[in-house]
């Protein structure tokens, strides 16, 4: 019998303007992770000051609480934070944003949030972090950790312009007991030096 050739799968490849679009119908998009998860090398930064904002930085919930009245809003402790102000303007010429507006908080290092600009420099999309720093978190087997940690329970990203909003949650609350993250678990989870070898990575491919 016949064995039909099997072609080798091709890797797909995001170019770096299209880290700006939107990912399999949400309003989310590469560069946008975490507030700005792009190269510092593909902007022209500009600091605009300092600034006082309000952000959900200790979150008292997690898995995170939504917001009955507004589904897409951290139900949460939100309290005044300083931030510095950075925008960000895009060197590629194919990018969907024309700037991005970073609040940095001056504690953390974190950004509670980011503004995000269309081409024509109408607000379009603001990336909001729910943060939450602990030692442990709820759940069976929980880990406990010496320092605290800072935790993510859910992001949004909501679109101004056409007024829906993308929700993401780690743990979600549909699983209780889990806790979604984990830091310098690798010894605890039997993970070895050896893993990480050439060789080992290749194996892993197959």
């Amino acid at each position: 019998m016949a064995v039909p050739a099997v072609a080798p799968r091709a890797s797909a490849r995001l170019s770096t303007a299209q880290r700006s679009d939107a990912l399999f119908g949400q309003d989310t998009d590469v560069d946008s992770y975490y507030g700005y998860a792009g190269h510092v090398a593909w902007m022209e930064w500009k600091y605009l000051g300092e600034k006082d904002v309000i952000a959900a930085f200790h979150a008292k919930n997690y898995p995170v609480k939504w917001n009955e009245k507004v589904d897409w809003a951290f139900d949460d402790v939100w309290e005044k934070r300083k931030v510095y102000v950075v925008e960000g303007v895009s060197k590629l010429p194919q990018y969907a944003y024309s700037k991005r507006v970073l609040y940095i908080d001056k504690e953390g290092w974190v950004m509670p949030f980011t503004d995000i600009y269309d081409r024509s420099g109408e607000l379009w999309k603001i990336w909001i972090n729910d943060f939450s720093f602990r030692n442990s978190v709820p759940g069976a087997g929980a880990i406990t950790y010496p320092d605290e940690m800072g935790f993510v329970p859910s992001i949004v990203m909501v679109d101004m312009q056409l007024e829906h909003a993308t929700r993401a949650s780690l743990p979600s609350p549909r699983f209780p007991g889990e806790q979604g993250w984990y830091f310098n678990q690798g010894e605890r989870a039997g993970i070895a030096d050896d893993w990480f070898t050439v060789a080992a990575l290749v194996a892993a491919g197959h």
